[in-house]
């Protein structure tokens, strides 16, 4: 065998590294691609989970007022779970100028601006990422005219009482 099999196996072992040099190289990519699509199939789905946790508590919120509206005289303490970062605030349009008196320096300024161009949303679930309004029914709430309520362990708490034609919002911890 002279030079030329010499020259030619040096050939085949170099066509053979750049060949698996290629395979792991295509391989990565395809490693890269698929754990991109999977990232943000799980964040996707997570922030899906959460707009239909939220989509649920609002229903559950305005069922549980409505269903206590007609039911006069009666009353019942109400939990709600809301997500740790949030405020679930609850205001009385009927008295929304003695609202505005009431409200704490620096409130948030979608609620005041909500409230004030008559907007018929009386109920609010809001933080650093959530800005939820809905229109929770027919309510009335005694002074100061709304609740913010924060999560303890994960739930909100108030008491419902129906009085014929609205429901009454009163603090649980009254």
């Amino acid at each position: 065998m002279g030079e030329w099999g010499k020259s030619n196996k040096m050939i085949k072992k170099v066509g053979q590294i750049s060949g698996t040099v290629f395979v792991y190289i295509f391989s990565a990519i395809i490693i890269a691609v698929i754990l991109i699509f999977g990232y943000k199939s799980i964040v996707g789905t997570t922030e899906k989970i959460g707009q239909t946790e939220l989509a649920i508590l609002k229903n559950d919120i305005i069922s549980g007022i409505g269903a206590m509206k007609t039911d006069f005289g009666s009353s019942k303490k109400v939990s709600y779970s809301i997500p740790q970062q949030t405020e679930l605030c609850i205001f009385d349009l009927e008295k929304k100028d003695a609202i505005f008196e009431k409200l704490p320096e620096g409130f948030n300024l979608l609620i005041i601006d909500s409230i004030r161009n008559n907007i018929r949303k009386n109920a609010f679930i809001w933080g650093n990422e959530i800005f939820e309004p809905f229109y929770a029914g027919e309510i009335e709430i005694r002074e100061p005219y709304f609740y913010c309520l924060k999560p303890i362990a994960g739930k909100v708490s108030f008491v419902i009482e129906g009085l014929g034609n609205r429901t009454l919002i009163a603090d649980s911890n009254q």
